[in-house]
């Protein structure tokens, strides 16, 4: 797996240039990895801050623990195998009020596509996977072998937004009445040979939002994104922010959503006494954050990258 274990992590600079200074700070790690934003934040914080690193994949911490390891002597440090929508449920279990800097990397890590065992990419060809942890019963496999047609309609319409499914659906079932469907290859040849040429013929995979929909199915995401945005959002300390970097429309749109809802003031009734709206949330970015030119040169997976700040108000600034 070392081969595997190199990540650069994307919109760093832009990630630093939230993180609150001078002070120590507890900065939670929502999505660890390989811990590339975490080494550079961890080298920006005081002596005595408080790390907390989560992840559901067993090796991005075991790998993490031994690359932060440097900074021991300085910062407190915790690795939790864990999803993020139980994160903050965790941190309230072992006492801890409230946090002051909390990333979120939303997706799946460089790693986890790059290493072909893992299932994530139609770039090589693979068992069906795309667990992000690995102890799961619930794999890529059995969504694409067992599920229903209305469940797959439900994976590629709704989670891949895939335009034209049914004929891929119908195809799946077929298929795997004759003997299952095992690798990502066999998948790839049965999304192609079932899409319209005009669709083959767009910039992309063919399959990629398929494979989005199966990946969203097996691991949860979007849930998982609902559940601990919104969680952390509320446990933000005052002068605390929330940094999240997104990698697609739908994940954006989640992130705005929140945002807004603890921004921005609520419609009001023109027929009634106006009442001043007091908000405890400010949102740092008006717009969201996208890489630059120069990083897109050395690291292209950044071009979808999306970046959003929320800072929580001092009850001096409410």
């Amino acid at each position: 797996m070392s081969e595997f274990n190199y990540h650069q992590p994307v919109l760093l600079e832009e990630v630093l240039s939230f993180l609150p200074l001078k002070k120590k700070l507890v900065y939670v790690d929502m999505t660890l990895g390989r811990a590339g934003h975490a080494s550079a934040i961890l080298s920006n914080l005081s002596k005595g801050s408080v790390f907390y690193g989560f992840d559901k994949d067993v090796q991005a911490i075991q790998y993490s623990k031994k690359k932060l390891s440097q900074f021991e002597k300085k910062v407190d440090l915790n690795f939790v195998q864990s999803p993020y929508s139980t994160a903050i449920d965790f941190l309230k279990n072992s006492g801890l009020n409230g946090a002051d800097f909390i990333l979120f990397d939303i997706g799946v890590s460089s790693p986890q596509f790059d290493d072909p065992q893992r299932g994530f990419s139609y770039r090589y060809d693979s068992f069906l996977d795309m667990r992000m942890n690995q102890d799961q019963e619930l794999t890529a496999y059995k969504v694409i072998n067992t599920y229903t047609e209305e469940q797959l309609n439900h994976v590629f319409r709704d989670l891949g937004q895939c335009e034209n499914y049914h004929r891929v659906v119908k195809a799946i079932l077929e298929t795997r009445e004759k003997k299952p469907i095992e690798t990502t290859y066999q998948l790839v040849d049965i999304i192609k040979s079932n899409l319209p040429a005009y669709e083959l013929k767009k910039t992309g995979h063919p399959a990629k939002q398929f494979f989005l929909g199966i990946r969203y199915e097996v691991n949860g995401e979007i849930d998982e994104l609902h559940m601990g945005l919104n969680k952390a959002v509320s446990f933000l300390n005052p002068g605390g922010r929330i940094v999240i970097i997104t990698f697609n429309s739908e994940e954006d749109r989640i992130v705005k959503k929140i945002f807004q809802s603890v921004s921005k003031p609520k419609p009001t009734n023109k027929y009634l006494p106006e009442e001043k709206e007091v908000l405890d949330y400010i949102q740092l970015t008006k717009k969201p954050l996208k890489a630059s030119q120069k990083e897109l040169e050395t690291n292209n997976r950044a071009k979808s990258a999306i970046l959003r700040a929320l800072e929580r108000k001092r009850k001096d600034e409410r």
